[in-house]
């Protein structure tokens, strides 16, 4: 269920006093376009938790000196859902429509070309330090300054929890732990900013004359300290469709040209690490919604990798 216009009207009061609402249009992923009576247009992201809101926020806290990115502004924020009984976040407007609802309009050459940028913004996000490994905005017990012993707290609870669930063995997670212990040793740096949503319905475009763009990135309830190669994996996983291969290979070639840091680039084996850690998270979500057909496919994944990795 939505947000009513009286609940609009109560958000608009608290962060903007004297604004009034003229209209409203609910849109997917729980966002709504807002239009001022003066004029101005917002948008506003409801979440489902707290510590999401917060993490959003957090992460457009550390990028509002980005402002050539398509990155929304941050104009007020209700983590706690004091104001409507849900957490929210108020932004700059927010225009496009979602890459999953538009890619069969949109053809290869194109899609490479938003591949290539969506590759450039995501490399400048990455530029951007956190103060520590692990979220943002919530307690977090693997948190901390060495992204090994995070990504070791991160492996043993993700095994943990999917042991619990029936998903996992103890043999398969006794050997992930061994392989991680033995062969897990990433090169030090800072923790960059990882967007943690990067995939086809958060990645807004719009069409113009000259073509598609980018028009903004949504969501970042799931940002968080961490690898560069945490975002690569992600997408590429969100992005498996065939309809998606053109933006992939955009997306790889235009990340590589930033950096010469192979660590950080579009490299398999590089991310085949953090496969295995998206893969027992997805294992998760899957079993959560009910898809023990999607729980296989991915124990299988899972599988696949650990042999890739000679384990």
């Amino acid at each position: 269920m939505g947000l009513t216009t009286e609940q609009l009207a109560a958000i608009l009061n608290r962060a903007l006093p004297g604004e009034r609402l003229r209209d409203s249009r609910h849109l997917p992923g729980d966002r709504y376009a807002i239009e001022l009576a003066g004029g101005e247009r917002l948008a506003l992201q409801v979440f489902e938790s707290t510590e999401a809101a917060a993490t959003a926020a957090a992460a457009l806290r550390l990028l509002r000196g980005e402002v050539d990115l398509p990155v929304p502004t941050l104009r007020a924020s209700d983590p706690a859902g004091e104001t409507v009984g849900a957490p929210y976040l108020l932004l700059g407007e927010l225009s496009g429509d979602p890459i999953a609802q538009e890619v069969a309009r949109i053809g290869d050459e194109q899609l490479y070309k938003l591949g290539r940028r969506l590759g450039e913004v995501t490399y400048r996000v990455h530029r951007l330090v956190c103060q520590r490994y692990g979220s943002l905005a919530a307690e977090d017990p693997g948190a901390g300054d060495d992204v090994r012993g995070y990504v070791l707290a991160r492996l043993a609870g993700d095994i943990r929890r999917c042991g619990e669930l029936g998903l996992l063995d103890r043999r398969g997670g006794a050997e992930l732990v061994g392989w991680f212990e033995r062969s897990f040793q990433p090169i030090g740096r800072l923790p960059a900013l990882v967007y943690g949503g990067l995939g086809p319905h958060n990645i807004l475009v719009r069409r113009a004359e000259r073509g598609w763009s980018i028009a903004g990135l949504t969501g970042w309830g799931q940002a968080l300290g961490w690898s560069p190669l945490w975002d690569h994996v992600i997408l590429l996983d969100s992005t498996d469709d065939a309809r998606f291969f053109s933006l992939r290979v955009g997306y790889g070639n235009g990340y590589d040209e930033q950096t010469s840091r192979a660590y950080e680039q579009v490299r398999e084996h590089a991310m085949a690490p953090y496969r295995m850690l998206l893969m027992l998270r997805r294992m998760q979500e899957a079993y959560a919604r009910g898809r023990p057909d999607e729980c296989e496919r991915r124990r299988g994944v899972l599988r696949g990798l650990m042999r890739f990795l000679d384990m």
